[in-house]
């Protein structure tokens, strides 16, 4: 429901932008988007490739899409590509960001950052909050250019404002660290908490972490194992860990070893060293028909909505 939602944002906002920008090929393009989103691709792809190959540049963008997931033609991830980049040339930013993120990932043409750096910059300079996330995201790692806190905080601030979870969480661990901005963990909660109430699952185990220890908010234990609980079903390992934790000492939760070892086992069965150190350290402290269960709860998934 919410990648529909997102289409349909998309195709309102390009549908308007057509209107402004190709009057007389409006009609085309939009029955072209409501055949893509019914589904109807290989509709989708009659009535838009006409108008990407005269150079509209959403429709490139749709064309493009198509052939990037394979919707109404078989995948191709070049020529995707190819479609990409004549729309960001046309200096459409949803094309800008995908073709910046084709440079990032390396996987169909040679990694550059410098392009990365590029068209995230174009399609930031749009108003595109992910582009501008991931902008600060190149600043803060010194991905193509000079390492800068402050510019990174500065884009995730931008991004963070238009609501964009990644970017709210960002700004978060920016405050919490201090670095280009002065440490503050009352402002590092607030933006952890924006992040978390979207459901992105390292703000919530941030944001847990914060009321369990009482940083920069009050401390609550309750809050904090429900925060990591959000977080741990999403497959956080780290939340899984945490939470783990919680029930071995029964803070926020009833102290419950069954518990405890189900969650470090899906710790460290993610990879996390400290989730496999929990799981033995734990299973010294219970029966082996304790440790059964736990295994056996931990192969049931549907089990834990209801814990």
């Amino acid at each position: 429901m919410a990648e529909i939602n997102r289409l349909y944002r998309i195709i309102f906002f390009s549908f308007v932008v057509n209107l402004l920008v190709f009057p007389l090929w409006a009609d085309d393009f939009q029955d072209g988007a409501d055949a893509y989103l019914k589904k109807d691709y290989e509709k989708a792809h009659k009535l838009i490739f006409p108008l990407a190959k005269k150079g509209h540049a959403i429709a490139q963008y749709f064309l493009a899409t198509m052939y990037d997931r394979g919707k109404g033609v078989s995948r191709n991830a070049m020529i995707a590509f190819k479609w990409y980049r004549l729309s960001a040339e046309s200096g459409y930013s949803k094309a800008q960001f995908n073709l910046g993120e084709i440079y990032r990932e390396g996987l169909i043409v040679p990694r550059d950052f410098s392009k990365t750096l590029k068209w995230y910059r174009l399609a930031a300079e749009q108003g595109l909050a992910e582009a501008q996330c991931n902008l600060g995201l190149m600043y803060e790692n010194g991905k193509g250019v000079t390492q800068d806190y402050k510019k990174a905080v500065k884009w995730y601030r931008i991004s963070a404002k238009q609501g964009y979870a990644l970017a709210q969480s960002n700004l978060g661990m920016m405050y919490e660290t201090g670095q280009g901005v002065d440490l503050n963990y009352e402002k590092a909660a607030k933006w952890y908490q924006r992040a978390a109430n979207q459901g992105l699952a390292n703000a919530q185990v941030s944001l847990g972490w914060f009321y369990e220890h009482g940083k920069g908010i009050m401390q609550d234990h309750k809050e904090a194992a429900k925060l990591y609980r959000l977080s741990a079903e999403q497959g956080n390992k780290v939340a899984q860990n945490y939470l783990g934790v919680m029930y071995v000492l029964g803070h926020g939760v009833s102290e419950n070893y069954v518990l405890a070892h189900m969650w470090f086992n899906f710790a460290a069965s993610l990879g996390l060293k400290e989730g496999a150190e929990n799981k033995k350290r734990i299973e010294t402290k219970m029966t082996n028909m304790q440790i059964e269960k736990a295994k056996q709860m931990a192969k049931s998934w549907k089990f834990l909505k209801n814990k």
